[in-house]
């Protein structure tokens, strides 16, 4: 039977998106369905402002723009553009701002005016608001990534610096679902000795 699952990400978040491409290779292995679900780092970070109202703020574009893509397209939409955008951010090295909003966009097959139209619609602040203020209430997410599983059951990580592909991708969501199924689990937690998409030994890691 498969497993629904809820993904919450910040398309700034170079540790996300290892995450996210770990969590694509699981759904290959193992009978998962995700659920791409928004959370702001602004908003968490900067409580006393309001930094949707900004477009220039750091992701408030690309999540809003992904607010609209949910409205107008659904899940598969936001999952395509979050893969298109995060590629061209966490892989190529692109800044996150309009322009490669757009290329994203094209990318995922969308239309690129859904930027503007995103930025011009004020449901789009109020969307990612209640995305991100439901991680908060359901299981008290403080970043991403954060996974929850369909009974509410969620826990922050994991944190990889490489994504697992294959066999190991499979490996890891057994261990990492059978401690995210524990609600008295809390905590695992180790000093981060590299940057996300890269190895022990300082080596790019598969940007499959």
């Amino acid at each position: 039977m498969t497993e629904r699952i809820r993904f919450y990400f910040d398309p700034v978040c170079p540790w996300a998106w290892q995450s996210a491409k770990w969590i694509r290779e699981v759904a290959t292995v193992r009978d998962i369905e995700i659920e791409w679900r928004l959370y702001s780092l602004a908003l968490a970070n900067r409580p006393e402002e309001d930094p949707l109202t900004d477009a220039h703020a750091q992701g408030t574009a690309a999540l809003r723009t992904l607010a609209l893509v949910r409205e107008i397209i659904g899940n598969e939409g936001v999952g395509a553009l979050y893969e298109a955008i995060g590629t061209r951010r966490h892989e190529q090295g692109e800044e996150l701002n309009a322009e490669t909003i757009r290329k994203g966009l094209i990318d995922a097959g969308l239309d690129e005016s859904l930027l503007d139209a995103a930025l011009s619609d004020e449901g789009t602040m109020r969307t990612v608001i209640s995305e991100h203020q439901a991680a908060v209430d359901e299981v008290g997410a403080f970043g991403v990534p954060t996974i929850c599983l369909a009974d509410g059951r969620g826990i922050f990580g994991p944190v990889v610096a490489v994504a697992p592909m294959g066999a190991d991708a499979g490996e890891l969501w057994d261990h990492f679902r059978y401690f995210l199924s524990h609600d008295g689990f809390f905590e695992m937690k180790r000093t981060r000795d590299r940057k996300p998409g890269f190895s022990q030994r300082g080596l790019t890691g598969d940007v499959r």
